[in-house]
């Protein structure tokens, strides 16, 4: 078998400000803003190479409960560099939090970023082989 996760989806409280927010501040890319037939506004980002990230608005209590803490508190998300202290530099400059301070794993250097709703990444430094 042959598969791929390409996209997962997240929750926010505003379409706009979280685009914004992952555009601007974490530096993904716009890959699709379209209205589906079904009448939900589509947003889709990326890292370069990286899985999309579909942001999806909160319409009720029950989704916007979740915002920010998707995983239960725990990381959510992982992504890799090829060059982690000029990656990590350019992401706090432009405000990305760090939760937890730089630690050094078996599989290479790691932090753990927050978005600004409170989700947490994990920010490892590109190695051969990571955790899986």
């Amino acid at each position: 078998m042959t598969i791929d996760l390409f996209m997962v989806s997240l929750v926010v409280p505003d379409m706009e400000d979280a685009t914004a927010h992952f555009t601007g501040d974490w530096g993904f890319a716009l890959a699709q803003d379209v209205r589906h037939v079904s009448g939900h506004r589509w947003v889709e980002i990326a890292p370069p190479g990286g899985a999309r990230l579909r942001l999806v608005e909160a319409r009720n209590d029950a989704e916007a409960a979740v915002i920010g803490r998707q995983a239960g508190g725990r990381v959510a998300f992982f992504i890799s560099s090829a060059d982690f202290d000029t990656d990590l530099n350019r992401l706090t400059t432009r405000g990305v939090q760090i939760v937890e301070a730089e630690r050094h794993e078996s599989y290479g250097r790691i932090v753990v970023l927050a978005d600004k709703y409170g989700n947490r990444w994990a920010f490892i430094e590109a190695q051969m082989e990571g955790p899986r």
